[in-house]
């Protein structure tokens, strides 16, 4: 007994802790982890390293399984083996033991020891110059808030901390579930150290991929904004949505063009032109050809053939049905991006956001993933003056991207409903409808929505599960979210 829990602690302990040799898994020129930092190219290293676990298969890659299939958007058009695990998102048959939330678990995690093992050691060395310093402390900082919003919407309370850990008792305290509240804080303080940090308003082409003080302020006002409409936090509703507009507001103001109509919609995703778009604000950064830096979007959502988004076979991943197709208006530019196709005798539509034709059949695209844009800060904008009771205001926002999208002023009757939708179809296969959905609706409209699509959903199904490998370490402390059945301890 002893002897497996000491394993246990070593297997937490590659998740909190930064792996012994993730500098050489990057750069085998470079100091071991082991060694002390003595110059500021070994601290550049270590940002590196943070920045490339962004792209994990478990991050944004794979993240299709857990925003918008699991929000019934896009479809799981193969259930995979081990009795479908990809399919459970789409089935909410997700249990504790799901592989894939283990590893989008993990993944995350590892971003954030990576982002705390740089923090860790900016002052081991001398700086040439002390806002260098500080600009890296603010890219670390950026991404452990992007990695902790991801948690606290997917799992609510989770661990926090926001150092290095390097001792079984360290570990220890760390492990266990800190309230929301708790997260969402380390959030709001990570971001607001990025606005006052050196860091530039907007990163160039040149520096593609790195933070920057718009994606603080748009980051800050999007977890401001799912914080506002969460239940747990109803007495703090006025005053996150006022935080999230200031934010957001902050964030559109130092946009560099005039109005989303200055910037075509395919020139956020066209490779000639998608790493300096001024509409996005941050996107991770990939490079074509190479095996390690490479993409593989453009074949992951691509058609199971070649020749059309890729000239890697496609694996017909996160398309959509004919049903959300024929939401779109005849007139809206958005709608040529879904194209049909079929896979398994079956229609669907896939998606041309990501098309890179000259990778070559290895499939090593150059397609970013894009986190931040300005449409979503400015239909953010457009939530949080309808939850605010704004709605002339939020009619302004929402009619900024409709007239990108080539459509006329909104004329619904639902404001809701019509923001929400355009959401939709702005951001489909981008990873975001999950996130959505939760702002969206409460709880209790959640279960009723879904359980008419499928009667499998519960109110289990507005969290994920701990992992049965992280829980049973500490299962006081973590203890596991309402309606999954635990693994029994054998």
């Amino acid at each position: 007994m002893k002897k497996t829990y000491i394993i246990l602690l070593a297997a937490v302990a590659m998740v909190f802790a930064s792996c012994s040799d993730f500098l050489n898994e990057y750069d085998p020129n470079s100091v071991t982890a082991g060694s002390y930092y003595k110059s500021e190219a070994d601290v550049t290293n270590v940002l590196n390293s943070a920045y490339e676990s962004l792209k994990g298969s478990y991050y944004f890659v794979n993240g299709y399984h857990f925003t918008d299939v699991r929000a019934h958007l896009t479809i799981c058009t193969d259930s995979g083996a081990n009795s479908g695990i990809p399919y459970q998102f789409y089935n909410y048959t997700v249990n504790e033991e799901n592989t894939y939330v283990k590893n989008r678990y993990a993944a995350i995690y590892k971003s954030i020891a990576r982002a705390n093992k740089l923090i860790g050691h900016l002052d081991d060395i001398t700086w040439s110059d002390p806002a260098t310093r500080n600009s890296y402390e603010a890219q670390a900082r950026f991404i452990r808030a992007l990695g902790f919003y991801h948690l606290v919407t997917e799992w609510g309370a989770v661990p926090v901390f926001d150092k290095a850990l390097t001792s079984r008792e360290e570990i220890n305290a760390a492990n266990h579930r800190a309230p929301k509240a708790d997260v969402y804080q380390r959030i709001f303080d990570d971001l607001q150290y990025v606005i006052d940090s050196p860091l530039a308003d907007l990163t160039p082409a040149a520096d593609c991929g790195r933070a920057n003080k718009v994606a603080a302020y748009a980051l800050y006002g999007k977890a401001a904004l799912q914080k506002a409409t969460d239940e747990d936090f109803a007495s703090e509703k006025t005053t996150l949505l006022k935080k999230a507009q200031d934010m957001l507001k902050a964030a559109w103001d130092k946009r560099s063009f005039s109005e989303l109509t200055a910037i075509p919609f395919s020139q956020v995703w066209d490779l000639s032109t998608q790493k300096g778009c001024a509409e996005n604000i941050f996107q991770i950064n990939y490079i074509q050809g190479n095996a390690t830096l490479g993409s593989s979007f453009a074949y992951t959502y691509g058609p199971m053939t070649t020749g059309v988004t890729s000239k890697h076979l496609g694996e017909g991943c996160s398309m959509t049905n004919e049903e959300i197709y024929n939401t779109y208006d005849a007139a809206d530019v958005r709608k040529g991006f879904l194209r049909k196709t079929t896979y398994r005798g079956l229609e669907y539509y896939h998606t041309m956001k990501y098309v890179d034709l000259a990778c070559g059949s290895d499939g090593y695209g150059g397609n970013n993933w894009v986190v931040l844009r300005y449409a979503d800060v400015a239909l953010m904008l457009a939530e949080a003056c309808y939850w605010d009771g704004n709605e002339t205001e939020a009619k302004i926002w929402l009619n900024k991207v409709r007239a990108r999208a080539g459509l006329g002023t909104w004329s619904g009757t639902d404001l809701r409903q019509g923001i929400y939708d355009e959401r939709m179809k702005e951001f489909i296969q981008e990873g975001l409808r999950w996130q959505d959905l939760l702002r969206m609706y409460t709880g209790e409209e959640m279960i009723a929505h879904f359980s008419t699509i499928n009667p499998n959903f519960s109110e289990k199904d507005l969290l994920l599960p701990i992992p049965y490998s992280e829980r049973i370490l500490n299962p006081e402390g973590l203890p596991q979210n309402p309606g999954y059945l635990a693994v029994e301890n054998s």
